[in-house]
């Protein structure tokens, strides 16, 4: 079956920059919004897809672009309700814009019949509630005050079909054309869990957040959560994303090397044998000298296993924040970093995004001129050549698309002063 897209598709979204001239011609920017638009799809089958900014990353563990498959924690199997880490985050005055989060889906489609092998049509997903809460730190480790919470019903993709290739029974074979269809990257390798990433959106609540937070991820289970459903459902087999390359993170850093924040009813999935409490979300700290040697036998976060040390295991998030700092004349680039969403029923096919000034708002009234989209650099993001499946969001803060408003030594810029650059975004 041949799957239809639009040929073109266009998102004007409500991304602002806002230039602001300042004693000895420094400047600065900021993004104001993050917004989104939609476009026209040419044929009834397709639906347009939906291009929003991102924002700039404060901290980032994810993997980019995103594997077919990572190491992951598991939440019904062991007895899980929240999950997270204590993080330290690039300085920034600009308020939260949203947060990322791989997750890794083991359900099939055809999980409620038990069926053997596993079917799933791609782009078939389900939908399911998802909480990310930030918490202050109280003081060495401890999980203080809530300092925001945000819940959103995520189109969860089910992973792709069992492939008879693949050596182990139950895998699927995540080769060009499967990676395709479920937008994540080929490796020609056989997985059993299917990588995806969320979006929480907290761009309406202003959080301006310290250097120091601690995250938990959280969901209700068959037998395990704040609600547990008490029904059998895909829900217990979505885990949250691990990356174990040791190079991460790329941007920010953890406060407690070693060591994740969790609640789990089984003293033994804590790395400290429960020692600190069982049922509660508390960084699991088996020993101040040694963060890696765990007493339990099943707890620990080194890659090897417990007591093996670094690289350690780190759940895979993104911290991004609506503010770029630091635009000037002749300033270095400021990031666009944006993600794709399908809100559709099939697959939509994303070669390459361009990005474009539509208007420039808010121009400094006495400057004797005007801003002009000419003084104004943009770096095209590299090209996608991939799809996004049905429900489901791509993702990708390394995009390369960048915005320098540039230095001239015979034009005055000061119409720029405190003007808004309205973007567009095309996808095709």
């Amino acid at each position: 079956m041949k799957f239809f897209s639009s040929h073109k598709k266009a998102a004007v979204a409500g991304l602002a920059l806002t230039v602001a001239i300042v004693g000895g011609g420094v400047a600065f920017a900021y993004w104001t919004s993050s917004g989104s638009g939609t476009g026209a799809a040419s044929d009834a089958t397709a639906t347009a897809l939906t291009i929003t900014q991102d924002g700039t990353p404060i901290y980032n563990s994810t993997v980019s672009p995103l594997p077919g498959s990572m190491a992951s924690q598991a939440f019904q199997a062991t007895q899980t309700s929240q999950f997270g880490n204590e993080v330290n985050l690039v300085s920034s005055t600009a308020p939260l814009s949203n947060v990322v989060v791989t997750m890794e889906d083991w359900a099939c489609q055809n999980w409620a019949s038990g069926a053997s092998p596993c079917v799933t049509t791609p782009g078939s997903s389900f939908n399911y509630p998802i909480t990310l809460t930030i918490y202050n730190d109280a003081g060495n480790g401890v999980v203080g005050s809530v300092i925001g919470t945000d819940t959103q019903n995520f189109n969860i993709p089910f992973r792709p079909s069992d492939n008879a290739t693949c050596t182990t029974s139950g895998e699927w074979l995540d080769n060009a054309a499967t990676a395709a269809q479920f937008n994540v990257a080929a490796d020609g390798l056989c997985h059993h869990g299917l990588a995806n990433n969320i979006t929480f959106n907290f761009s309406s609540q202003g959080l301006v957040l310290p250097s120091t937070v601690i995250y938990g991820i959280s969901f209700n289970t068959q037998s395990y959560g704040q609600a547990p459903t008490g029904v059998n459902g895909p829900y217990n087999s979505l885990n949250v994303g691990l990356t174990t390359d040791d190079v991460n993170p790329s941007i920010g850093s953890d406060t407690n090397t070693g060591k994740l924040d969790m609640n789990t009813a089984l003293a033994g999935n804590y790395c400290d044998n429960g020692a600190g409490g069982v049922g509660g979300f508390r960084l699991d700290s088996p020993a101040p000298s040694n963060p890696a040697a765990c007493v339990s036998s099943n707890g620990g976060w080194s890659v090897a296993g417990s007591g093996h040390g670094a690289p350690y295991y780190l759940p895979a998030v993104e911290f991004n924040v609506g503010t770029a700092s630091g635009l000037y004349p002749g300033g270095p680039a400021q990031p666009i970093n944006f993600s794709v969403t399908n809100p559709g029923s099939i697959p939509e096919a994303l070669n390459t995004v361009t990005i474009a000034i539509s208007t420039i708002t808010h121009q400094h009234a006495t400057s004797g001129g005007a801003c002009d989209p000419g003084w104004f650099t943009i770096t095209q993001p590299t090209v996608i050549n991939g799809s996004v499946a049905a429900g489901s969001t791509w993702d990708d803060t390394s995009s390369g698309a960048s915005i320098q408003l540039n230095n001239s030594t015979t034009i005055n810029e000061d119409a720029c002063q405190g003007a808004t650059v309205n973007l567009t975004f095309t996808s095709n």
